[in-house]
């Protein structure tokens, strides 16, 4: 039963940290100077800062964590269909890594939360 909540924490933490620093490298390598976009704002935010945040929430609220990443992962998602909708192998790619990670580990924590009630 506790394999759920560290198999949470882990993908949490790593795929928090990678979504980040990809992040990160993507603002150092582009435009130095320019001021991102609400997009992009909604998608860091949304995306690695999210996971990392509600990753941490869950270790100690399973339950608000769990549904605090499942609710991020469908924004990701959503924000990410919008812009590669006319790529679909782009899509599902990208789906599967920033999204589902996130759903999956959201899923895990509310999970672990109804097998302890």
């Amino acid at each position: 039963m506790y394999w759920m909540r560290y198999t949470a924490l882990g993908i949490g933490v790593a795929f928090g940290i990678l979504f980040l620093a990809f992040a990160i490298g993507e603002g150092l390598s582009g435009d130095f100077g320019g001021i991102p976009d609400l997009k992009d704002c909604v998608l860091l935010i949304c995306g690695p800062i999210s996971m990392i945040a509600a990753t941490a929430v869950a270790w100690n609220h399973q339950r608000i964590g769990g549904w605090w990443l499942i609710t991020g992962g469908i924004i990701t998602g959503v924000l990410f269909t919008i812009n590669l909708i006319a790529n679909p192998m782009n899509l599902l790619w990208t789906f599967l890594v920033y999204p589902l990670p996130m759903l999956v580990a959201g899923a895990l924590w509310v999970l672990h939360t109804r097998k302890l009630a």
